[in-house]
């Protein structure tokens, strides 16, 4: 699948070409004048036209259509004779009028790079439903290629394109070498349903010879109930067994209530196992075999793999913990679910509960053939892990976080391939076709089970910054219910605070406060916004506004930065709800859930106001600057004078005094207004005007709170917002006085 840069980029291009499809630039050579000229007569041909076959010079079947893609590789020969050292893109070259043809021709006129191509865009599909869409009518719009010219290697890039938007992309790598296609999965005729027997083999291979396999693994216990596969399609729910039995997680996404119909909402709900007391144990009829089809589909899919695989038992969440059951004590012990089972099936190919798991793997009807053009071999498409995870419906999902990175292993399966990862290795099926197997580079991605790798090694900082990608990494996903913000992550929080103070005595310091820890709190309080947000959607109900619990769902943040606390800076207590507490024999999870009811904070810090008296205040467009990608401010228009200035679209402050360096603040809210003009939320958001009344609190030596005080309560602010990184003013505390307050 094409990074979002690309697919950019790609769109751009498209944006000045025309039907005729010239290129963006030339050479000035006569040849090159010449191929212009030959290239500018040619006229866009019928769909016939397009797929009329014939033999090229390699012996391979080669369409009209692909005579374009010829014609991108002769460009980029004659950019590669002028200045070997080129890198650069052609412009978008019209090879084939919709998908539908593309598919025709490689299926029914068996042009060979037709099928390559074919082959790249339902690999770049993650989902079932994506690559059902390629044959979608409505979505028949013209196929583009872009030849990529870069020194790690050259690349087709494909797009399908519909006015002002592109709806599929892929690549297809270009080498020299000729691939191996040693293990043809088409050699017999075809595979489009799954086949068990390479993936049995990966498991077994891990299981026996990978550490992971015990590592980290956190008990012996099983789940309270697992759902037991029994033959002739049927399944019933049962106790875990007292001895370790090998089971399967399932992790998927129940889908968004407010994009289905109700009817369909109300039958994956359906599907949870009912109670018949408090104590949450299930009703009979689950206790006894029932029929797996009263199940919805990915659930009737994930019983299936499971069972191909040689599995007897599953766990599914809905299923497996009956409703009436204390919800809060089972998502507290989801570190032993899901670190005990034998590997964690992610769901990526399904948008929702009712989809299907398995599909119809189209992109291997084909029989594999090495396919060479003008002297380059094609090779097949092949979507990184890391795309797969990240583009995958179930990374949107607040919920799912959790399951990731409290799995050792993990089974991604995907609508045309699955992909394994484990500690210790990562492997793609069917990714025998001339290429690796797509595992990223050392040190340019870290896979899901590092969580597990550095609570088991238990190094302070490494834990520390692990909570830190952790944050990260769940605010910008979804939940059905928001009252859920600290439950979906509780099984991390138990197991991180279980890595802390695992060889620590009773008297141990650390703490849970509302997402934050006690023993990095000025770091953790250091969280961003990357745009204000809507101050209507906060969750200030859920967490206080310290917390970045209290911001609306699906928000892009940033914790990581070149952190060093302030000296003066100290947190002194913290107060919260008394609740009746959870029969909890896990210090992890006591602490875990007393920290969720945390709502203020007592801290003593270095304190000043942040934008001074004298400060005049001036439109945002008459000082931001823009050099090319960078930002930067002017303030030559008012010489020697305090001045300041907000941007109402972003959230963005900026205050500067007279003779000193400008501070660039960001808000946590953008302000808003109802349709009677009255401000809404006058406690999240920061009014237009009222910065002057902005205080700010020191956290690091360059990171600060922006807070507003609370009507009627002397020393007792909330956060409005962050100032992280003001180099241009590092003595902005220098001589301020240090002073207790209460952050609520």
């Amino acid at each position: 699948m094409l990074g979002q840069q690309a697919v950019l980029c790609l769109s751009s291009l498209l944006s000045t070409t025309s039907s005729s499809s010239h290129y963006l630039s030339l050479p000035k050579e006569a040849e090159e004048q010449q191929y212009q000229r030959t290239e500018a007569s040619s006229t866009p041909r019928s769909q016939q036209d397009w797929c009329r076959i014939r033999p090229n010079e390699h012996g391979q079947q080669q369409c009209r259509g692909c005579n374009e893609i010829c014609s991108l590789m002769r460009w980029g020969e004659v950019q590669r004779r002028q200045d070997a050292a080129f890198e650069g893109r052609s412009e978008a070259r019209l090879f084939h009028s919709n998908y539908r043809e593309l598919d025709m021709c490689a299926t029914r006129y068996g042009c060979d790079t037709c099928r390559t191509m074919r082959r790249a865009f339902l690999l770049a599909q993650i989902t079932g439903s994506g690559a059902q869409s390629l044959e979608c009518p409505d979505q028949q719009w013209p196929v583009y290629a872009v030849l990529d010219i870069c020194h790690s290697g050259d690349s087709l890039l494909l797009s399908i394109e519909a006015p002002h938007t592109t709806l599929f992309s892929a690549a297809v790598p270009l080498r020299h070498e000729k691939p191996l296609v040693t293990n043809d999965p088409t050699r017999k005729g075809g595979r489009l349903r799954a086949d068990f027997t390479e993936l049995r083999h990966v498991i077994r291979e891990c299981h026996e010879n990978h550490d992971c396999s015990w590592k980290y693994r956190w008990s012996d216990q099983n789940p309270s109930w697992l759902l037991e596969i029994l033959p002739n399609n049927e399944a019933q729910l049962v106790k875990g067994p007292d001895q370790p039995v090998e089971y399967v997680v399932l992790s998927y996404s129940w889908g968004d209530p407010e994009a289905m119909p109700t009817a369909e909402w109300a039958r994956i709900k359906a599907a949870a196992t009912q109670s018949k007391n408090r104590d949450g144990q299930p009703v009979v009829e689950r206790l006894r075999p029932f029929s797996r089809w009263d199940l919805p589909e990915i659930m009737q899919d994930a019983i299936a793999i499971a069972e191909g695989i040689g599995f007897r038992y599953i766990w599914i969440d809905s299923v497996c913990i009956p409703k009436g059951t204390n919800w809060d004590t089972e998502a507290s012990v989801m570190h032993e679910v899901y670190g005990n089972a034998v590997f964690t099936l992610a769901a990526s190919s399904c948008t929702k509960a009712t989809e299907n798991l398995l599909h119809d793997r189209l992109a291997w009807k084909h029989r594999s053939k090495a396919c060479k053009l003008r002297g380059m071999w094609l090779l097949d498409n092949q979507p990184s892990l890391d795309e797969v995870r990240l583009g995958s419906p179930v990374s949107q999902r607040g919920w799912t976080l959790q399951e990731e990175r409290l799995s050792p292993r993990i089974l991604y399966w995907a609508s045309q391939r699955w992909y394994w990862s484990c500690p210790e290795r990562q492997v793609a099926e069917l990714s025998q076709m001339g290429c690796p197997s797509p595992r990223p580079k050392q040190g340019a991605w870290s896979p899901p089970q590092n969580f597990l790798e550095v609570c088991r090694t238990g190094e302070e900082q490494q834990l520390d910054k692990e909570w830190l990608d952790v944050v990260e990494a769940y605010t910008r996903r979804d939940l059905a219910h928001a009252k859920d913000r600290f439950l979906a992550i509780s099984g991390l929080a138990v197991r991180l605070y279980n890595a802390k103070v695992e060889n620590v005595e009773n008297n141990a310091t650390e703490e849970y406060l509302a997402g934050l820890w006690r023993d990095n709190i000025a770091e953790n309080l250091a969280w961003s916004v990357d745009r204000a947000a809507n101050p209507q959607n906060n969750l200030l109900e859920v967490a206080p506004s310290w917390s970045w619990a209290s911001l609306p769902l699906k928000m892009e943040t940033t914790t990581k930065h070149n952190f060093r606390p302030s000296e003066h800076f100290r947190l002194i207590s913290s107060s919260r709800i008394e609740t009746t507490p959870s029969k909890f024999t896990n210090r992890g999870q006591i602490i875990e859930e007393r920290g969720r009811t945390v709502k203020t904070l007592e801290v003593q810090g270095r304190f000043r106001r942040f934008i001074s008296d004298e400060s005049q205040e001036v439109h945002w467009d008459s000082i931001e600057k823009k050099h090319g990608c960078r930002t930067g401010y002017n303030f030559s228009m008012l010489p020697g004078r305090p001045l300041h200035a907000r941007n109402s679209t972003d959230g963005r402050l900026v205050t500067k005094e007279a003779h000193r360096g400008e501070i660039v603040a960001q808000l946590d809210y953008f302000s808003t207004q109802n349709e009677e003009g009255e401000k809404e939320g006058p406690h999240v958001y920061l009014p237009d005007g009222a910065e002057r009344e902005l205080v700010c609190l020191e956290l690091g030596d360059l990171a600060m709170l922006l807070l507003q005080q609370v009507p009627n309560k002397l020393d007792t602010f909330r956060r409005v917002g962050v100032c992280i990184d003001y180099a241009n003013r590092k003595g902005f505390f220098y001589g301020c006085d240090v002073r207790r307050i209460h952050l609520c």
